[in-house]
């Protein structure tokens, strides 16, 4: 009687220790670290010296060690130790002939799905040891008892194998009784249940990591510099988060990203320009101000060289009988003035940072002369190309500009149609939020001050910056790292960009980091980081 009673308090103890182990496995969410506790949890409860846990490759035709520990040796790989070494090579679960490889226990047992108990590998003939046999002669040890047994998913198919060696009791090597078998299966179906979903919520992860650099790649099939800003602004998000999580100084020390967190910002960051997909390409690639489907300039240098020719005609009508040097060379300034203007339209269809006031008098004066077309007499320049060419700054008309901030607007509508987990559910709020700026002054909803979580205000400093510096835009050449700073410091001072993340940018030389990778080596310069401090 008193056995029975104390069988029944092992066995619910042992029920006791199974259920915290599965809500403990259930927890983990670093799937190395989740490998780990399964075969610790797996030797501790049958007492045995060592033991393996393999996965299924993707094709299905190999086992890899994931983790394999041997208390009395103190060899431990995986997990959280070191590697496994590149010598200890994956078992086949099909020969070189495409035959079953019958002869490895860990095989056999991932193949048939079965449960393997064997009490003395030295003397077992079904299986070869000799792989065994070969390490403990190497590392004096005796391999004696082993248990396989397989991890199954919530459809039956094995994805691994657990491998335990050498129970012990009472310090002398034993076979795993048929009660210890129970109880490893027992842990085993737990263990899979936590490695399926921790694999499945990776599976997904990885396939809507995929699914985004597939739309940054669609992006750049369309366009190549959306393409690369798509790239590049993540991995700058990415940087600045990261440093904030090391951040111990005052104005972080309390703030951390958890790891839920940083993946909703990673995604946040790769679909900021999401909404670009609609966007027509003359508009995102405009490299000057008067370019549509075509550059314009060129139809204008055409309508020079008319009024080139109408000049020299008329100049030769009224001066046919006093033609002599003088007049001749009155001619020749006369289209050297032509020749002037167009060079300055030239100039300025290119865009740059700011027009004044001046140059764009300059243009509405070049706009009052007029050709001879089809015996009609029109303006050199008609009204909309004056407004083109007097955009005060970048090559973006005012309907351009509205056209090419849609994007965010779509980009916010398209990412909330997804089905979010819980933890990304803020990524269309982040991504369309980028062109925010704190002082509100920023596109499409003017959100300003606390509206604007750091999530939104990171990607935006990321988007500037690498808008900056990006070496491969049409319109312009990236700036040197003195430029862009000084940029982003006006930005700041005009409350557009956060001062606290620009002032870790410049202390942890995260904009050094970045440009060491992303730019061209002539764009890095010389930072004197004091005179950019805030």
């Amino acid at each position: 009687m008193r056995a029975f009673f104390l069988k029944m308090n092992d066995t619910k103890n042992n029920l006791k220790k199974l259920i915290d182990i599965g809500i403990a496995l259930s927890k983990e969410k670093n799937i190395n670290i989740l490998l780990e506790m399964i075969l610790n949890e797996a030797r501790v409860i049958s007492n045995s010296d060592g033991g393996t846990v393999y996965l299924l490759t993707n094709d299905e035709t190999k086992l890899n060690f994931e983790i394999m520990h041997t208390e009395s040796l103190n060899i431990k790989f995986g997990g959280s130790s070191m590697p496994v070494p590149d010598t200890i090579y994956p078992v086949k679960i099909f020969n070189d002939d495409g035959t079953k490889n019958i002869n490895n226990v860990a095989a056999v047992c991932a193949l048939e799905g079965k449960t393997i108990n064997i009490d003395d590998a030295y003397i077992n003939e079904e299986y070869d040891f000799s792989g065994t046999k070969g390490f403990d002669q190497k590392n004096n040890y005796r391999s004696k008892s082993f248990l396989t047994i397989p991890l199954k998913n919530h459809k039956d198919k094995v994805i691994g194998v657990l491998q335990l060696i050498n129970a012990k009791k009472d310090d002398k090597i034993v076979q795993f009784s048929d009660d210890l078998i129970d109880l490893v299966e027992a842990l085993g179906s737990q263990a899979s249940v936590a490695l399926t979903n921790r694999l499945l919520i990776d599976e997904q992860k990885n396939l809507f990591r995929s699914f985004i650099k597939l739309v940054a790649e669609a992006l750049e099939k369309k366009d190549h510099v959306t393409g690369g800003h798509c790239n590049r602004v993540p991995v700058l998000t990415m940087m600045i988060a990261e440093e904030i999580n090391m951040d111990k100084t005052e104005n972080f020390k309390n703030f951390t990203f958890s790891e839920d967190e940083l993946d909703e910002l990673f995604v946040a960051g790769w679909l900021h320009d999401f909404g670009k997909v609609a966007t027509p390409e003359y508009i995102m690639n405009k490299s000057t101000k008067l370019e549509g489907l075509y550059d314009k300039i060129d139809e204008i240098r055409y309508k020079f060289e008319i009024l080139k020719k109408d000049v020299e005609i008329n100049f030769y009508k009224k001066n046919i009988k006093k033609l002599d040097l003088n007049t001749t060379e009155d001619l020749n300034n006369i289209l050297k003035k032509i020749d002037d203007d167009f060079k300055f339209l030239e100039k300025t269809n290119i865009g740059g940072e700011f027009m004044s006031e001046e140059f764009k008098e300059r243009v509405k004066e070049i706009a009052k002369q007029k050709i001879s077309i089809s015996d009609n007499k029109t303006f050199i320049l008609d009204e909309s190309e004056v407004d083109f060419l007097n955009i005060s700054k970048g090559t973006l008309s005012k309907e351009d500009r509205k056209i090419m901030e849609d994007h965010v607007v779509l980009t916010y509508d398209l990412l909330s149609k997804l089905p979010y987990p819980d933890h990304l559910k803020q990524v269309p709020f982040y991504a369309g939020c980028h062109h925010e700026k704190i002082n509100g002054e920023g596109y499409p909803n003017g959100y300003s001050g606390d509206k604007l979580p750091i999530q939104a205000r990171i990607i935006a400093l990321a988007d500037v910056f690498e808008g900056l510096t990006a070496p491969d835009r049409p319109y312009k050449k990236g700036y040197k790292l003195s430029k862009a700073l000084t940029i982003l410091k006006y930005m700041v001072n005009d409350g557009e960009i956060d001062k606290d993340l620009f002032n870790l940018f410049i202390t942890k030389k995260l904009y050094l980091k970045y440009a060491n990778d992303m730019v061209n080596k002539d764009q890095i310069d010389n930072i004197k980081e004091n005179d950019f401090l805030k």
